[in-house]
């Protein structure tokens, strides 16, 4: 039987032609947590059994405790209340833990501008030294499902300016708050919880058949989340990482990563809005003064805010209950330019053609 060194508690035994690598700590941080609170899916309980060992036919994704991870971040069930958890492995040195909990202090939680995910609890790693466990609650990405009005595209860019706002306000850059670091509290869009991961589905793997809107329920709320490559108090940092390229980027010349923040979420609004949808062209100026080829050029955090908000003013009612209309893609654009061309290449030909009197 395995031992914990810093706990002193047995560990699971390990099953290795069943877990993958990364998977292996969690099964001896089971007990740690349920003493804190916190449960585990069946798959990292002592003595799993897989729901598939005895019917060699079934694929093992159909069954929930088929679904692995492939990153340092597990789902677990609070045990007070049995709200569902993401629990991340950070080190504890990190300016992601620093960061995230400083901004999920008693101090800012109840600020209505603070879109930083909220920290729920924080741990100290009884498997890996110098590391801790964060808690947040359950998201989900942005488009997943997707906008489907104007006024809730509005919605998506007001809270995540309000909240960029904010973390300057408070000298934090975010540095990469791309479309993959902004998640959504969607609790409210589906009628039972979905399975943290794999989040087409529920609990039991059955895929989701009916979602609401998020006009439906009053709109959702928007979070930065992944503060591993933000800054705290810096003006001049320098660096190439993150998941949005930008003029500025370098690992040898300072830049300034407040206004590296409008550049990445700028550019987020254009490929998830603008490019996306054709009858949200009022945003277009806001974008074009955030993504500048330029960095002298982007507005402020509080700039672009300010900026938006004279756009939402000068919106006609009629323009809020407007569903968004996709844009075509290139190639379907293109195949129905080529049918509408060979439809009237046709039509044109029948034109020409003599008429022949009906047949006596």
């Amino acid at each position: 039987m395995n031992q914990s060194k810093e706990s002193g508690t047995p560990a699971p035994e390990v099953q290795k032609d069943l877990h993958i690598d990364i998977e292996r700590p969690w099964l001896s941080r089971f007990h740690f947590l349920k003493e804190h609170g916190y449960l585990l899916r069946a798959r990292y309980r002592p003595g799993w059994v897989p729901s598939w060992k005895d019917n060699p036919d079934v694929f093992k994704l159909e069954r929930e405790d088929g679904v692995n991870i492939r990153v340092r971040l597990l789902d677990a069930q609070r045990i007070s209340d049995g709200q569902f958890v993401m629990i991340k492995e950070v080190k504890s040195s990190s300016k992601e833990g620093l960061i995230a909990c400083y901004l999920s202090s008693e101090k800012f939680k109840s600020d209505p501008r603070n879109h930083a995910v909220p920290v729920l609890d924080v741990l100290k790693d009884v498997v890996r030294s110098g590391t801790v466990l964060l808690v947040f609650p359950v998201l989900r990405h942005i488009t997943d499902p997707p906008i489907s009005s104007v006024s809730e595209a509005l919605d998506l860019v007001g809270q995540t300016l309000e909240g960029l706002v904010f973390l300057h306000e408070h000298e934090v850059a975010h540095r990469d708050c791309a479309f993959g670091n902004i998640m959504m509290d969607a609790r409210a869009l589906f009628p039972t919880q979905w399975h943290p991961q794999f989040p087409h589905c529920d609990l039991q793997n059955r895929i989701y058949m009916r979602i609401k809107s998020r006009t439906d329920v009053g709109g959702v709320r928007y979070y930065f989340t992944d503060f591993g490559l933000s800054s705290k108090g810096e003006v001049q940092v320098t660096g190439l990482a993150g998941l949005e390229p930008s003029p500025e980027l370098s690992d040898h010349v300072p830049y300034n990563p407040y206004k590296l923040d409008v550049y990445i979420l700028g550019k987020m609004y254009q490929r998830k809005i603008l490019d996306e949808f054709i009858n949200v062209g009022f945003l277009q100026p806001l974008i074009d003064r955030m993504t500048s080829l330029n960095p002298v050029d982007y507005l402020s955090a509080v700039g672009a805010y300010a900026m938006f908000k004279d756009i939402r003013a000068s919106l006609n009612i009629a323009w809020f209950n407007q569903r968004l209309r996709k844009r075509e893609s290139r190639l379907v654009a293109r195949f129905l330019k080529e049918s509408s061309y060979w439809l009237q290449l046709q039509l044109t030909q029948l034109s020409a053609k003599p008429v022949l009197p009906p047949l006596q």
